[in-house]
């Protein structure tokens, strides 16, 4: 039992973490209460966007999200 909460624990962080690097990504774009709104499958299109998009600017880094 202590297992699954811990596992709670570190998806609320992992989700929390992920919704605040959205928002300062999208600089505005995406505000902390509507990217909450968001499903996971809205999250992880915009997190891959994100991505591709910081990978056309500087071809030789690393993905962040």
């Amino acid at each position: 039992m202590g297992g699954l909460i811990e596992s709670y624990v570190k998806d609320g962080k992992s989700l929390r973490e992920q919704i605040a690097d959205i928002c300062y990504f999208m600089q505005g774009g995406i505000e902390w209460n509507s990217a909450w709104g968001m499903s996971f499958e809205d999250r992880e299109t915009a997190v891959k966007i994100i991505n591709k998009r910081n990978k056309e600017k500087n071809p030789n880094a690393k993905e962040y999200l």
